[in-house]
């Protein structure tokens, strides 16, 4: 008689009593924006491209329906309000859009139709925290955004806006997400301008990380533009906490290892270098011009390692003149990696400053790869955009050691890696064996036994 409305319960395995044959639910979606059995209709702004005929639209919604999933109609609906009487209620300022997508979830279960660009989203959860939905909702949408930053390249180029309401909506796994995503390349979003839009808490967090991809200064100048920014904000013991924390760090912010590859550059200060005007008519013609050089390195991985990054060496570039060299600006490098069958890209904002030295040291670094013995490896750098380029040193060969064999491009000054140690063998657990191991092994062995002081690994207080 009662048909599919008719609560069937049996005991599961963990003998707690299931609902079988899956009761009403099964006839919920049936009952989305149907106006047949509606018994309050909402209207809406009217934000769909394709239906112009009104300012508002109209969502056919069930009283009992919202006021189980929304405290908001809970009280609007069955409470003193006027609405409580009412067969349509007006919400305005709501986009139709977006309460369909709420609904969407209230009705059928989806957290977020689609992905969506950052702006969607915070407009689908803001209306969200409106209806007082966001305790029922709260952990599902979560889990979605930590998904989302990772698949979703919309919202990983805004990591950090994301990283900033994660403490706004207090959600304490998507703040650890956005966290560990930030510091494993924090040099590339320390540049960034909304890096000084982060609240105090979220700074707080990444300082007391262990592990920040980045010089210390790099760091340095996040936290005094960041202070800068929120001076007024800000009790002077706060700031001094935060420099306090950067100071403790070495000039890499985390415990890498450094294996030099080349011998360093020249920091002699040049002579006679005169002052420039803002746009000196060389660079302005220049900045309509797109000059476009690319470099690669080619190596060979002699014991596994794990990559965590590199340096290379800039110097001026004297093709536009002694003059044009000398200039403090910033441009757009692209950076690749590929080994085996795989690739890393990335483009990075690049600071430099050649009114001091001829040339400069530039720390890139990106999320670890791990690197077989004999991987061939190759890096590539582009310049993007117009302006003057600066030139990426050649050293023209490499110092003798037993992690990297430099082919080709002697670009990579070092290599930056996590602290493994393999067998003698230098081969880690995940290594192919060769068919003739026991002879390879006699010739690793044979090369291995080159002098130590062949191999410069020095520690991040010593470079440079």
């Amino acid at each position: 008689m009662f048909g599919n409305c008719c609560r069937i319960l049996e005991k599961n395995e963990s003998g707690q009593m299931a609902l079988i044959g899956g009761g009403f639910s099964n006839n919920v979606n049936k009952l989305f924006n149907d106006p047949e059995l509606s018994d309050v209709a909402i209207l809406l702004d009217n934000d769909e491209g394709l239906d112009t005929t009104g300012a508002t639209k109209t969502f056919h919604a069930h009283r009992v329906i919202l006021a189980t999933m929304s405290d908001y109609f809970r009280s609007m609906l069955f409470g003193s309000f006027v609405e409580a009487t009412k067969k349509e209620i007006r919400l305005p300022g709501v986009p139709y859009s977006t309460f369909v997508k709420v609904m969407e979830f209230v009705y059928l279960g989806k957290t977020f139709p689609s992905a969506g660009t950052l702006e969607e989203v915070v407009e689908f959860y803001s209306l969200v925290r409106m209806l007082l939905m966001d305790s029922k909702m709260n952990s599902h949408f979560e889990k979605w955004m930590i998904r989302q930053i990772e698949t979703n390249e919309s919202l990983k180029n805004d990591l950090l806006k994301v990283f900033a309401l994660a403490f706004e909506w207090d959600m304490l796994a998507l703040k650890t997400k956005c966290n560990s995503n930030i510091c494993e390349v924090a040099n590339e979003y320390l540049a960034e301008s909304s890096f000084v839009e982060l609240p105090l808490e979220a700074v707080q967090m990444m300082l007391g990380t262990s592990r920040i991809s980045c010089t210390r200064d790099e760091l340095k100048r996040a936290i005094l533009a960041w202070i800068s920014h929120h001076e007024s904000e800000i009790a002077a013991d706060v700031a001094h906490e935060l420099n306090r924390k950067v100071a403790k760090f070495g000039k890499l912010c985390h415990d890498f290892n450094v294996l030099s590859l080349c011998r360093k550059k020249n920091q002699q200060k040049p002579e006679n270098v005169q002052s420039l005007p803002e746009r000196p008519e060389k660079i302005e013609a220049m900045l309509e011009i797109p000059y476009e050089h690319s470099y690669s390195s080619e190596m060979t991985i002699l014991k596994c390692i794990a990559l965590r990054g590199i340096k290379i060496c800039l110097e001026a570039n004297q093709q536009f003149g002694p003059k044009c060299g000398r200039i403090k600006s910033e441009l757009e490098l692209c950076f690749k990696i590929q080994w085996d069958y795989d690739n890393y890209q990335r483009n990075l904002t690049v600071l430099y400053d050649f009114t001091q030295h001829e040339q400069q040291s530039v720390t890139i670094f990106f999320p670890e790869i791990a690197c077989c013995k004999e991987t061939q490896v190759v890096f590539r750098f582009s310049w993007k955009g117009s302006g003057v380029q600066p030139l990426l040193h050649n050293y023209g060969y490499a110092k003798i050691n037993r992690k990297i064999d430099i082919i080709s491009g002697f670009y990579v000054t070092h290599i930056i890696y996590l602290n493994q140690e393999y067998e003698s063998d230098g081969r880690c657990p995940e290594c192919p064996v060769p068919d003739d191991y026991d002879s390879y092994y006699s010739m690793s062995s044979y090369h291995d036994s080159i002098e130590e002081e062949m191999e410069t690994e020095q520690s991040e207080d010593d470079d440079e």
